[in-house]
């Protein structure tokens, strides 16, 4: 049960914090309050006002009422915050039973008088479990799976890109861009609760700071890989003994059941875990980098389809904010991409990529030049011979038939007829190569530099902020500390351009 009288509002824990503070600071200097004090000024930037609308529906109405909510959130973002700065490094239990008790500066930061109103630890991971989505019948670590769910590599099927080919044939991106348009929803999106609190309390308060230009927002986008530190084979039930006759074939328990074997194309290796795809923008007057949308997806589905997936979300839960431009590598370079952002009227800056045709109907001896006009297997450029309505796409004809050259040793083995050799290209796979701010203009050159601002944040995500050495499990928990993180990039930003402008 969720009570508002009970939450903390921004103006009691400012009003806290500078009181015992300046007290903490002034009286005693073993405190060490002061130690804490860019911590202090990023949280004090931090209003949790806006939840009170929303989370309450993630509560019963009837129950004991939960208490210190404010508290226990304010305390985690603290804890990333200070990650690897204090005895408890990244464990969450270390910071709730030994530090925060410890410490009186930590605990009034958190938005405590003292250590007996520090929520204990059981508070925190039921205020983590309240805002996932999926069923916990159908996502539990205590089911029984079959074994060898994940244990065996798929085969290493690579790309001319060097991606692990996608094995969700059945869900193309002409699929899903399809459904995007019919508004329908794309994807389950468990974490479309966690989206809209990362919304709330990051994405629209540095808009109101004009962190964000929403005028000419450019959007980048990219993946990882986020190593789970499960186990992929599994663990047999406490009762199944090492004699047991069917103990080869028995169910096993999986302490992240979403994960799955992927290929990490930067590293060149596998890896066991899930793909982190994250929507950035730039700022690049105060030269910060900030996440807008991340969403966990499967290791082995192609960049592609999770950008689609995305930009479906980022429409759903921005509250309205529209991007000018859309800059991509060449891993999301197909024809169903340009069609979905030309339709929402979004300039798209995409890397070509030589292994894709203007048209999947192409045959494999037809190449294109840098503006996607077909060349026929001698090199020479076909002609342009008008629109085919029923097919969908612009005919062209060999040029030795059309007289546009005079020999072709290729001749014979091409095409043999009167009429010579023949290709349809579907419409619109001019996008590709002629989008709107043509790509050899300096304009393009210098949008498309901001694409690199989604692997600034993916570092600051990984390294920086340790996501890769917590010791979690389960698309759950790790969309909910991503989530934290994106929050304290957002601050790390905003007290960055409060210091420059005061300078």
């Amino acid at each position: 049960m969720f009570k508002p009288d009970l939450w903390q509002s921004h103006n009691e824990y400012r009003t806290l914090v500078n009181t015992y503070g300046r007290r903490l600071s002034r009286n005693n200097p073993r405190y060490s309050f002061d130690l804490y004090d860019r911590e202090r000024q990023k949280l004090l930037n931090l209003n949790l006002d806006p939840l009170l609308d929303y989370i309450p529906g993630f509560y019963s109405e009837t129950g004991r009422p939960a208490q210190n909510q404010a508290q226990i959130l304010r305390s985690l973002i603290l804890f990333v915050l200070l990650f690897n700065k204090t005895p408890a490094k990244t464990s969450l239990t270390a910071w709730v039973k030994d530090v925060l008790p410890g410490s009186i500066s930590l605990t009034v930061l958190v938005g405590c008088t003292c250590a007996g109103e520090l929520p204990p630890l059981g508070s925190y991971y039921d205020f983590m479990n309240r805002f996932w989505l999926a069923s916990r019948n159908h996502y539990s670590r205590h089911s029984l799976l079959p074994k060898g769910r994940n244990s065996k590599k798929p085969d290493k099927t690579l790309g001319d890109d060097g991606k692990l080919e996608d094995d969700e044939t059945a869900v193309t991106c002409k699929d899903i861009v399809s459904d995007i348009i019919g508004g329908r929803p794309v994807s389950d999106n468990p974490e479309a609760a966690l989206q809209t609190l990362f919304t709330l309390l990051a994405v629209l308060p540095s808009v109101q700071l004009g962190l964000i230009d929403t005028k000419n927002l450019t959007l980048s986008g990219d993946g990882t890989a986020v190593v789970s530190h499960a186990s992929p084979y599994g663990r047999h039930l406490s009762s199944c003994s090492k004699t047991c006759p069917y103990r080869d074939g028995c169910a096993r328990h999986y302490s992240d059941p979403d994960a799955a074997w992927g290929w990490d194309s930067d590293n060149k290796t596998w890896f066991f875990g899930h793909t982190l795809y994250m929507l950035c923008s730039r700022n690049n007057s105060l030269k910060i980098e900030l996440p807008l949308l991340m969403k966990f997806t499967g290791a082995r589905r192609h960049d592609s389809k999770n950008f689609l997936y995305a930009i479906d979300d980022f429409g759903r839960h921005l509250y309205g904010l529209s991007p000018k431009n859309v800059c991509l590598d060449s891993a999301h370079d197909n024809i169903p991409a340009y069609e979905l952002l030309e339709r929402w009227d979004i300039n798209a800056l995409i890397d070509i990529n030589g292994r894709a045709k203007s048209s999947p109907n192409a045959p494999k001896d037809i190449t294109f030049d840098k503006t996607g006009h077909p060349l026929c297997p001698a090199g020479h450029k076909m002609c342009p011979w008008g629109n085919d309505p029923i097919k969908d796409a612009h005919k062209y004809r060999c040029p030795l038939k059309c007289g546009r050259i005079d020999f072709c040793p290729h001749a014979e083995q091409c095409s043999p007829g009167n009429y010579g050799r023949t290709v349809y290209i579907k419409n619109h796979g001019d996008l590709r190569f002629h989008p709107r701010i043509p790509r050899e203009s300096e304009e393009y050159r210098k949008i498309y530099s901001e694409r690199t601002a989604c692997e600034r944040v993916n570092d600051r995500v990984l390294n920086d902020y340790c996501l890769q050495h917590l010791k979690i499990r389960g698309k759950d928990h790790f969309s909910f500390w991503t989530m934290l993180i994106g929050i304290c990039i957002h601050l790390d930003a905003r007290y960055k351009a409060a210091h420059l402008y005061a300078a």
